[in-house]
């Protein structure tokens, strides 16, 4: 048996223990789960994680309130240390929770916090408690999940999986495996293979203030038949990031063949350095950061004919909106495994000799620079062409 059938099969006999202890543990699941669909009850969704992974988690979301349109649904949620983008700028006035609670990893650095939540949690009473784990969730970390679900004394538990762990093996060796789904579609089938389904094709509906305020912002620059075409050139991690440089030779060579407008789209802490992008091609721009908050960003990403975009939580809004897209991606991860929810996306992946490293940071970005300008230039034209 080679290296990655055994991490395969190792897998599937966690998941195995996985799920005959939630079995065990939480035997009225079903039962819960069938009262809530006609009655009203208190569910608490635990999905930790930034702007991408929050938006990965929407159509999830999103079936759980169409599944149990009477329940309260509150979200659970930690971006990590404090100062990161939060759960609650992408599902700011979208309906699709009740509540959010959010915590920090520095707090749970304090037995005193632990045991104020978890006595908190309990006080409220809640029937369900759905896992959305992360992609790559280790066994420790569902046993952990687990334990906290009955702690809290619901009835019913679910979503405790792993997906792309593999216990006891380094990841940087399994360099043939390629995960079955994206993000999106992970998280809808845990939630299906509980009988939960979701609405497909999933179509972001964004607060009608969001596409007043991408209004406002793209009537200066509106011209009749004039294409739009978005760049999101920073990435939160490092070891995402294409040259900058690139993207400026990219944006001279479409402003030559389309005189586009540019919208340079990131968070408030990019606008500097997307002012200094800006001056380096010519070029009608508007500069959304700091001008828009994340779903207003989004309402802009919908009305731009493409989205030239590094593997970051934007890209997942704009598949979400239904925006074309000419996505740049490492090697760092698994392929597929962030791909964007869309078939109107074309996709580049570089291979490497380093791939898999799963770091944030590297020294010399082999795989993006091996992404070629004229290489995202034929993209965008092959998008644009079928417009």
């Amino acid at each position: 048996m080679n290296r990655l059938k055994l991490a395969l099969c190792l897998r599937k006999g966690a998941n195995l223990v996985l799920k005959k202890m939630t079995l065990l543990l939480f035997p009225r699941t079903r039962v819960i789960l069938e009262k809530l669909r006609s009655q009203k009850g208190k569910i608490l969704i635990l999905r930790t994680g930034n702007i991408g992974d929050t938006a990965c988690a929407l159509p999830a979301l999103a079936a759980l309130r169409e599944n149990f349109p009477s329940s309260h649904l509150c979200l659970l949620t930690s971006p990590g240390p404090q100062g990161l983008p939060e759960a609650h700028e992408v599902l700011e006035g979208l309906g699709l929770v009740d509540e959010i609670i959010t915590f920090y990893q520095e707090d749970l650095a304090h037995w005193r916090f632990r045991r104020s939540l978890l006595r908190d949690l309990r006080r409220r009473g809640f029937h369900l408690f759905v896992l959305l784990p992360q992609e790559r969730s280790s066994l420790s970390r569902n046993l952990r999940d687990l334990l906290f679900a009955r702690l809290l004394g619901v009835k019913g538990a679910l979503g405790f999986d792993l997906a792309n762990a593999f216990p006891g093996f380094d990841l940087r060796t399994l360099k043939d495996y390629v995960p079955p789904h994206n993000e999106v579609e992970r998280l809808l089938l845990l939630l299906g293979r509980a009988g939960i389904n979701g609405i497909r094709p999933f179509i972001l509906n964004l607060p009608a203030s969001c596409h007043r305020l991408a209004e406002e912002l793209l009537h200066p620059h509106r011209r009749d038949g004039r294409i739009i075409i978005g760049f999101q050139a920073f990435a939160k991690e490092q070891a995402k990031q294409w040259p900058l440089e690139n993207f400026a030779e990219l944006g001279r060579s479409l402003y030559e063949a389309y005189q586009p407008l540019f919208v340079l789209v990131g968070g408030p802490g990019d606008r500097e350095r997307l002012q200094d992008l800006a001056t380096r091609f010519p070029g009608d721009k508007l500069i959304a950061a700091g001008q828009a908050t994340v779903l207003e960003t989004a309402a802009l990403l919908a009305r731009c004919h493409v989205l030239v975009t590094l593997d970051t939580g934007p890209m997942h809004l704009a598949a979400l909106v239904g925006t074309s897209i000419v996505a740049l991606f490492s090697a760092r991860q698994f392929p597929r495994m962030w791909d964007p929810h869309t078939d109107q996306g074309i996709l580049l992946r570089a291979l490497a000799p380093c791939d898999l490293c799963f770091q944030d940071n590297c020294a010399h970005l082999t795989c993006m620079q091996t992404i070629g300008v004229k290489e995202v230039e034929n993209a965008v034209e092959r998008i644009l062409g079928m417009k």
